[in-house]
């Protein structure tokens, strides 16, 4: 009875296959990367005991916007569609009466029945979301090293950052992805499945690429502005974990928020105001302001103006600072770095003039050498 049985089924079958077939994703979520073709037969057709693993040759493969079709044979990879448009099976099909290949139809019972009414093959298609998948969200769960510069005030800090944000990714190699991970999926791989192995390789990736910040002097209050410089720096450093291994890329990143410590934040800012008196006029001019506050004070002792007044004399001598002295020579090194007669049009030799006190040559309203004023 078995024998009769396998011949049986080996013949009803192969009928059955004879039908064209199509295949087709009319839809995939968001955040699908890789489903299975749905086997679409219409309610007249005849074709109900069609193989799941047996494409007819002939049948038709429908690619939408946004996909790209991987055609697999006996667990291989033969054929990628990755253009919009409807295909049709040929090479390395189940052979279809309808095609006239009369002898591989029989060549076909012949190896079916050696199978005990199974045909030895496995044929099936893949849909690979080739979209932006947009809105996943990252976080580091422990705070990362990160090195402030800023040559503008000689600033060079390391500190803590803590952050968050979103980032986008596309499939960028629909052959790799298949075979390095969704390789014969039942019915549908999505972010969820890697998303563990994602995320760490990302807030791994962080770390590298928020030093190229660094070097370019940005300041961890204006990361979220670099979008642009963060996506690359991440596609550069997820290249070989994403791209190379599982045939993803990163399309964009952007931070929204990020965080260091309080202390640090707050010794961050005072050095930032220091650094700012570096240039000898700012400098003057804070004087000059403390000054004018130090009169106001001065002016409302308790114990007169005048013994205000004393004190605040006393204080500015012991500082050893003059307001004026620093104004000046802001004002000088600013004249030096002009560049003669760039101002007013005239001539190097029309602007120059030597210094009463020092004899030094000169260029600008106060001379560089000492900071008297130009007579």
């Amino acid at each position: 009875m078995g024998l009769i049985q396998a011949f049986k089924g080996s013949v009803s079958g192969e009928l059955a296959n004879q039908w064209k077939e199509l295949f087709v994703s009319d839809s995939m979520s968001a955040d699908t990367l890789v489903k299975r073709a749905d086997h679409k037969v219409s309610g007249r057709s005849s074709n109900t005991k069609g193989d799941a693993d047996v494409i007819t040759k002939g049948s038709a493969i429908i690619v939408n916007e946004g996909q790209c079709a991987i055609l697999v044979d006996s667990g291989k990879v033969i054929d990628v569609a990755a253009e919009p448009g409807a295909y049709e099976w040929e090479e390395n099909g189940s052979a279809s009466i309808f095609a006239g290949d009369f002898g591989d139809i029989f060549k076909e019972f012949g190896r079916r029945f050696t199978f005990g009414g199974e045909k030895p093959v496995q044929q099936r298609v893949y849909f690979v979301n080739t979209k932006d998948i947009v809105g996943l969200k990252f976080g580091t769960p422990s705070p990362i090293p990160f090195r402030i510069l800023d040559n503008n005030v000689g600033l060079d800090m390391d500190t803590t950052l803590k952050c968050n944000g979103n980032y986008s990714m596309r499939v960028s190699d629909p052959t790799q992805l298949y075979v390095s991970l969704a390789g014969n999926v039942k019915d549908e791989y999505t972010i969820e499945d890697i998303q563990d192995q994602l995320r760490a390789t990302f807030v791994a990736a962080l770390q590298p690429a928020l030093g190229k910040l660094t070097n370019l002097g940005v300041r961890p209050s204006a990361i979220p502005s670099y979008t642009k410089e963060m996506s690359e720096a991440m596609g550069e450093e997820l290249n070989s974990d994403w791209t190379n291994k599982y045939g993803l890329a990163i399309t964009s990143v952007q931070i929204l928020t990020t965080i260091i410590p309080d202390e640090d934040a707050a010794t961050l800012k005072e050095l930032q105001k220091t650094g700012a008196f570096r240039n000898q006029s700012m400098a003057g001019a804070a004087l000059i302001g403390a000054q004018a506050e130090a009169m106001r004070n001065a002016a409302s002792n308790p114990n007169g103006a005048m013994m205000g007044f004393m004190g605040m004399n006393m204080a500015m001598q012991a500082g050893g600072a003059n307001a004026q002295d620093l104004l000046n020579a802001g004002a000088a090194t600013a004249g030096a770095n002009q560049i003669p007669g760039a101002a007013n049009g005239g001539t190097a030799t029309g602007n120059r003039w030597f210094c009463p006190n020092c004899g030094n040559e000169n260029f600008g309203n106060f001379c560089v050498n000492c900071g008297t004023k130009r007579p």
